[in-house]
């Protein structure tokens, strides 16, 4: 009786957390939107680039202009919070976008990236806004590399001023800006080897949110993705703080069975491994989450962190075969069937919709993998998920396009 009892009031990925989004309001502010520079479309012709060229599809790599430096460079934060560096030589290089106007502005943005890191390389990710005129700092959104070593994946830390703050993935802006400029930052440790920038994006969003879900169309109610069911619960060496990877391991499941790419079915620990960040200390660092899915087996899937402003957006991935992974949270009696009576931030995965619009998911906090289907009512689940402001994994295949006008472009 008293194993149940705490498994009903335990709180699923507490200790993942970043803390509550803003809640929405009741004036809406401007819809999410999503900046996104890729190869495929050429877009980093137009990137100002200092040690960097782009290969024949236009990709970002190194080139033999990148200068060699021995400044020693944080490598990760140990187990005793000492902060570990790269102190061998290495090679730099890096590429600035084009200023980006944003209509309405915006308060808040995370980034997501599509590289591939061979070993001995990694990359930095950097964001500017501007506001009334005059730009921020660059704000330092993540160090990853694919591996642990030399330099081990991680958010940093310490970055707040008087025009905002970084909390592990997301910029938040304290005013509003206009523009914004995104900086990748390539690093290698090996003579001939070298990051492959494929895609930046950026989630832009207000903190006032939305005021309501959108009206749907209904044409994907009805359909249920064949997503494979994971537990974050079976795993009890970090399992209960694994909702995001465990999440992830389900779209990337999806995936490889429907590409017949058996590289793309991890086991959730290697998950887990792959997205850990070593400062934040915990695997639920958005950005993370989708770079590790769109670096495993070879690149053959393309991720980001979306902010998507209701259900109907969600309705159109869905009756394209994309399943997506949302970020929730819910006090106790605010979430009808769910496995735990509260959460302060949980990831699920959303693989369908009911013949009357209730949203089908796959939720890992469910103690088995043949358990973790369920269905939540629609509109208990978009107030669960307003707290992180719509925030969504998306993972779809190179070589094939997002649904049409799923979600402003800022171009």
């Amino acid at each position: 009786m008293l194993t149940l009892l705490l498994a009903q009031t335990q709180t699923a990925c507490v200790s993942q957390q970043k803390g509550l989004e803003d809640s929405p309001v009741e004036e809406p502010g401007p819809p999410a939107r999503l900046w996104r520079r890729s190869a495929s479309e050429r877009d980093f012709d137009r990137f100002t680039r200092e040690g960097t060229a782009l290969t024949t599809d236009g990709a970002l790599v190194l080139d033999a202009t990148a200068r060699t430096e021995s400044t020693p460079v944080p490598a990760g934060r140990k187990e005793d919070g000492s902060t570990r560096y790269h102190e061998a030589a290495y090679r730099l290089g890096h590429a600035v976008s084009e200023v980006q106007l944003v209509p309405g502005g915006f308060t808040s943005v995370v980034p997501s990236f599509d590289v591939l890191t061979p070993p001995g390389t990694w990359v930095k990710v950097t964001l500017a806004a501007r506001i009334d005129g005059v730009w921020t700092k660059d704000y330092e959104l993540g160090v990853w590399a694919f591996d642990k070593e030399p330099v081990a994946r991680h958010s940093v830390d310490g970055q707040g001023d008087a025009d905002g703050y970084v909390s592990t993935d997301t910029l938040n802006l304290k005013r509003r800006a206009e523009a914004l400029r995104m900086g990748v930052w390539l690093h290698s440790s090996q003579p001939e080897v070298s990051p492959r920038v494929r895609a930046l994006s950026a989630a832009v969003s207000d903190k006032k949110g939305v005021a309501a879900d959108a009206v749907s169309d209904r044409a994907a109610w009805g359909t249920v993705l064949e997503v494979p069911g994971y537990s974050q619960m079976l795993y009890p060496d970090g399992g209960p703080v694994w909702c995001s990877p465990t999440s992830t391991s389900m779209l990337l499941g999806y995936w490889g069975r429907k590409l017949a790419q058996p590289a793309l079915e991890p086991t959730v620990p290697f998950s887990a491994d792959r997205t850990y960040d070593w400062v934040y200390k915990g695997t639920g660092n958005w950005a993370f989450n989708t770079a590790y899915a769109s670096a495993i087996g070879e690149g053959v899937l393309h991720g980001a962190v979306m902010r998507l402003d209701g259900f109907a957006q969600v309705e159109r991935l869905i009756g394209a075969g994309i399943p997506v992974s949302i970020s929730i949270a819910y006090a106790e009696g605010e979430l009808t069937g769910s496995p735990v009576r509260s959460s302060d931030g949980h990831l699920i995965v959303l693989k369908g919709f009911t013949s009357e619009g209730d949203v089908v998911c796959n939720d890992p906090a469910f103690k088995t993998n043949e358990a973790v289907a369920v269905t939540y009512k629609r509109d208990e689940l978009w107030r669960a998920w307003q707290h992180s402001r719509g925030m969504a994994y998306v993972l779809w295949p190179v070589g094939t396009v997002l649904p049409a006008e799923l979600i402003g472009l800022l171009r």
